[in-house]
Order: structure tokens, then C-alpha cells, then sequence
């Protein structure tokens, strides 16, 4: 303090204070490192989140899209397997009146050779001459009766093996695209009405009312099927 004694009270106390003063603290960048930190974290986390966000959406649309086409799949089989059985019942209903009406034409011709060999033949007239006359003239018409019968069973032949082959295509798509159960109903309902038949008339007819009989049964497997494209769909 013998330094400072020739000082008045005054200025010695301002010496004082400008010799014992704290020097003021550096200043901080604390505050902007937290904000610049946190704004990097959120930054992070938020490229995180839209990557991961990215690779589920586009996992979902590929599910979605799999789905869509397995749903397409079975709408289309299921089509193409009532389109064949109508068409099947179809062409066997017109198979069957084609070849009536070819017979019951031919029926009528022959009644009408008969009585024109007997008009010509008389009384004296044997029952051998008179088939053997009227199978003379019935000749012609019978080949062209027997002609249009052929022609009648060789396109029914076509389309049926037409509808064969679409059904079978069908039902081979659906084969790991539905239950198990339901396919084995629908092979057997299938093998069923493919079933061989006697290429006559009368197997026409038997062969057309199994397939008339069918069509509940038919119809009752289009509903599953579509329950089956909803649940695919998840509905």
C-alpha cells in the first residue's frame, strides 16, 4: 500500500478497482453447438425414417401388386371355367336338336316312300319287295341324312375338345392359388362332366342332362372361388 499513500482516498480506491477487477469470462458457443448438433441428429433421424418408410411402401406395393395379380388370375379362371361349361351345355343342347330334327326328317321320308311304293307296288306287293324298294328310294336322303349327322358330331368334337383344353389350362392356374379342398372339388366336378359317352342320340341326351343337372353345382363353385379372390384381396 506504500505506493499508493500519496494518493487521495479517492483516486486510490479507483486504482484499486482497476487493478483487483475479474477480467470478463470468455464467451460461449455452447448454445449454437446444441442447436447445430440437434439440427444434425433430427436431420439423421429423419433420413432413417424416410429410407425405412421408403423400403415398407414399396414393400407394400409389391404385396399389393402380387395380390392384385394372383386375384386377376383366379377372376380369369373362374370366367374361363363357367364360359366352358355353358358352352359345353351349348353345344350339346344344338348337337341333340340337330340331330332329332335330322331324324325325325328321315322318319317322315320314309313314311312317305312307303306309301308311294305301296300306291306303285299294288296289292300283289311283298313285304320284302317293299322294304327293298323303299330302301331304293330312300337311298339318297339317307346318305344326305348321314352326312349331316357326321358333320353335326365332328364339330361337336372340335368345340369339345376346345373347351376340354380352356378347362383344363383353368384349373391348372388355380392349382396353387386356391385351398386344396376346393380344387378337388373342382377336378371332380370337372372329370365328371368330361366324362366319354356313346356318340349316339341317346348319349347325346344322357350326356345333355348331366350337364342341365350340373349347374348349381357349377354355379356353387363360382362363389367359392370368388370368396376366395376376396380373402386374396383381403376384404
Amino acid at each position: 500500500m506504500t505506493m499508493y499513500q500519496h494518493l487521495s482516498p479517492g483516486k486510490l480506491a479507483y486504482v484499486l478497482t482497476l487493478t483487483f477487477q475479474v477480467p470478463p469470462a470468455p464467451p460461449t458457443h455452447e448454445p449454437w453447438l446444441s442447436i447445430i448438433g440437434g439440427g444434425f441428429i433430427a436431420a439423421v433421424v429423419t433420413i432413417i425414417f424416410n429410407v425405412v418408410w421408403d423400403k415398407k411402401k414399396q414393400k407394400m406395393a409389391e404385396d399389393w401388386e402380387f395380390k392384385r395379380y394372383e386375384a386377376n388370375q383366379i377372376h380369369f379362371a373362374t370366367a374361363g371355367i363357367v364360359e366352358a361349361y355353358f358352352s359345353a351345355k351349348s353345344e350339346m343342347y344344338y348337337l341333340t336338336s340337330t340331330l332329332e330334327s335330322l331324324l325325325a326328317s328321315l322318319n317322315q321320308l320314309s313314311a312317305q316312300a312307303d306309301q308311294i311304293v305301296r300306291q306303285q307296288g299294288g296289292p300283289e306287293l311283298t313285304v320284302a319287295v317293299l322294304e327293298q324298294r323303299k330302301q331304293a328310294l330312300l337311298q339318297p336322303f339317307q346318305n344326305f341324312n348321314q352326312q349331316q349327322v357326321n358333320l353335326r358330331w365332328n364339330q361337336y368334337e372340335q368345340k369339345a375338345k376346345e373347351n376340354h383344353t380352356k378347362a383344363e389350362v383353368h384349373l391348372a392356374a388355380l392349382k396353387f392359388l386356391v385351398p386344396k379342398e376346393l380344387y378337388t372339388e373342382l377336378m371332380a366336378m370337372f372329370e365328371k362332366l368330361s366324362a366319354p359317352f356313346p356318340w349316339n342320340l341317346q348319349g347325346g341326351k344322357e350326356k345333355l342332362v348331366t350337364l342341365e343337372s350340373a349347374q348349381a353345382n357349377v354355379l356353387a363353385l363360382r362363389e367359392k372361388l370368388m370368396s376366395r379372390l376376396e380373402q386374396v384381396l383381403g376384404r
